[in-house]
């Protein structure tokens, strides 16, 4: 597996982690495990968000820099345009 494949591997399993711990806590709001799991999974998505982003382009809309003057958007290819999906 192609290193721009594990980061988006990375990318989708903290944020699912950080999903199902969401959903939990708005169940159980004094949890103080989960709460800590929470800030883990937290630190953990951005890590591979942003490992991802600098080395890859964009992962979101908000990511997209247009101060170079242009669309830099679409210059990767989509998610679904990669080898291998």
């Amino acid at each position: 597996m192609n290193e721009r494949k594990q980061l988006m591997l990375a990318v989708y399993r903290a944020g699912f982690a950080l999903d199902d711990a969401t959903l939990y806590l708005d169940t159980h709001p004094c949890d103080e495990r989960a709460l800590e799991y929470y800030n883990v999974m937290k630190r953990a998505y951005k890590k591979a968000y942003n490992e991802y982003t600098a080395k890859f382009g964009p992962l979101k809309i908000n990511d997209v820099d247009v101060a170079c003057g242009n669309w830099n958007w679409v210059k990767t290819p989509w998610p679904w345009e990669m080898e291998g999906c």
